[in-house]
This record gives structure tokens, C-alpha cells and sequence, in this order.
């Protein structure tokens, strides 16, 4: 299993005329099939009187699928231009959908596959990619002394941490990625000479810290 994926953030739109047609590109994070498809059926609803939806999704959820179609468009002018740009980016859990208004000018293969393209790029750029990465996640127990000492440190080092709870002592989630766990377990027994209870809390995914917005 991967212990990192990439999709985007939120709904994206793009919109863009070419020679009288309207091509508006529609980019949404996806898990399952499922997902995609009622992304694709939306978008009909949303734009009932558009003459084609083309559309590429690709999802890792349970396995690797993708699926694309140019939906009457000449064949390879459409939907391999929206997998291309999912797949340039290595973009997984996504559903991208261009829906295209004929404005009554033929734009031959050349000119649709450059329209499609952009408008994907463009809805692409507007979701957001974000990356994902696989994290170890652990329960900090410590005094309040040491949670003073320490809070700010980890932070500081980029370690991954929840609020903390405030009782008799302090409880606190904090977490990094595999290669990372010994130099936080080492922090925190550096800090609290030896006086920190951190204990396993199972795996979940972070936003990676060099991720665009």
C-alpha cells in the first residue's frame, strides 16, 4: 500500500469560448466510482442543455481504476486530454468533467483536443491538488511542566499534533511520517527526561507540508 496519494481540495470551475463554444471544466476529489459517476450525473443537471460531458476520473479506492470518454466528440479529441492532465500531475481521487456548449463552428481535432486540455488544466489548477501523506499517530501524556518545554518544539520540527486536553495531566495526539517516527520519540523523551508516556494511536493521512495551494 502506498503510504502517499495526491488529489485536490475542492470543486474547481474553469471556463473558457472557443470560436463560439463554451467548454466549462468541473474538477472535484472523489473516492470510489460511485463518487464519479454522481459527479458526472450532476453535472448534467447543472448544464442541461450542453451537447457533451466528457469526462476522466481516476480513484485508488479499493483498487486503481480510471475510466475516461469522449462522449461524441471525434474520437481522442476529449476524454484522454482530461486523464492526460489528471495523470501529469499523478493526481488520484479526482473526477474531472468538461461539459461543452457548440456554439456552431466546427474546431476540428486539433482545435477541440487544445480546449479540452485547457479546460481540464484549468479546473485542475482551480481544485487544488493537494498531497497526502501516510502518518503514525501517538496519545503524548506529560505534566504540564514538560508539556511547556515541549509543545513548541514539536510544533517547531513540523510534527503533526491535535489541541491537547487539559486535566490532572496533559493529553496530546501527535504524529509524523514512518521515516520520522525515531526523531519524535526522541524528542520527547529528550525533553521530558524520560517522564512522557507516548503511546501508539493508529495511522492516518496528513496534508504534506510542501503541498500548493
Amino acid at each position: 500500500m502506498s503510504d502517499h496519494y495526491t488529489t485536490v481540495r475542492r470543486e474547481g470551475l474553469y471556463e473558457l469560448t472557443e470560436r463560439g463554444s463554451r467548454f466549462i471544466g468541473i474538477c472535484s476529489p472523489i473516492a470510489t466510482e460511485e463518487d464519479a459517476l454522481s459527479l458526472i450525473a450532476d453535472s448534467r443537471i447543472r448544464y442541461p442543455e450542453a451537447r457533451h460531458y466528457v469526462y476522466a476520473w481516476r480513484t485508488d479506492i479499493p483498487t486503481r481504476l480510471q475510466r475516461f470518454t469522449d462522449d461524441g466528440e471525434p474520437h481522442g479529441t476529449g476524454g484522454r486530454q482530461l486523464l492526460d492532465a489528471l495523470s501529469h500531475e499523478e493526481i488520484d481521487r479526482a473526477c474531472l468533467v468538461v461539459v461543452r456548449y457548440f456554439g456552431g463552428i466546427l474546431l476540428g481535432t486539433g482545435g477541440l483536443s487544445r480546449a479540452y486540455a485547457q479546460a481540464a488544466r484549468g479546473a485542475l489548477s482551480a481544485a487544488g491538488p493537494v498531497r497526502f501523506v501516510r502518518a503514525e499517530t501517538f496519545l503524548l501524556e506529560t505534566d504540564y511542566a514538560v508539556f511547556h518545554q515541549l509543545g513548541g518544539r514539536i510544533e517547531a520540527a513540523g510534527f503533526f499534533f491535535e489541541d491537547p486536553e487539559y486535566g490532572a495531566r496533559v493529553r496530546q495526539v501527535v504524529g509524523t511520517t514512518a521515516d520520522r517516527v525515531g526523531d519524535l520519540q526522541e524528542m520527547v523523551m529528550h525533553y521530558s527526561a524520560g517522564e512522557a508516556s507516548l503511546q501508539a494511536h493508529g495511522e492516518r493521512w496528513l496534508e504534506a507540508p510542501d503541498t500548493k495551494v
